[in-house]
């Protein structure tokens, strides 16, 4: 997933989220870092992180997941990019075959409902307070 998006020294919130606290995924910024979290209905949580602060301006944010291509519940590698730079890595030791918490939503700019991640539960929908000027999905279809 690419999002253009503007920063600026205060931008903060959800920049995408799928699913909900029993289950999903969710990327978004606070303290000016990149957050990634991997929920595995609420049995493992996998956490990425920035270790510094993103730039202001127009940012290009990059996450790419691979899983293991045809394993079931395998391992996935996440990598975060921040204009065409990798600025973090981490691996979800398992994942699911099913789906993350098909009663909830896909969200960008926001998590509308039930919070992935219980870093911003107590501030959800924590909606993002930048530009975002577009999200792009690629799907490989590998696994």
């Amino acid at each position: 997933m690419t999002i253009d998006t503007e920063l600026t020294a205060g931008s903060e919130g959800v920049l995408y989220s799928l699913g909900a606290y029993t289950g999903g995924v969710a990327v978004w910024i606070d303290e000016g870092q990149l957050h990634y979290e991997y929920n595995l209905y609420q049995v493992e949580r996998t956490r990425v992180k920035t270790k510094t602060e993103l730039p202001t301006g127009k940012v290009r944010i990059d996450v790419e997941t691979r899983f293991q291509p045809g394993v079931r519940n395998g391992p996935a590698d996440v990598v975060l990019r921040v204009n065409g730079k990798e600025v973090a890595t981490g691996r979800i030791p398992r994942t699911t075959g099913f789906r993350l918490a098909s009663n909830d939503s896909f969200d960008i700019g926001r998590d509308s409902y039930s919070p992935v991640a219980s870093d911003y539960y107590d501030r959800a929908p924590f909606k993002f307070n930048g530009a975002i000027e577009g999200v792009h999905i690629k799907y490989s279809g590998e696994n």
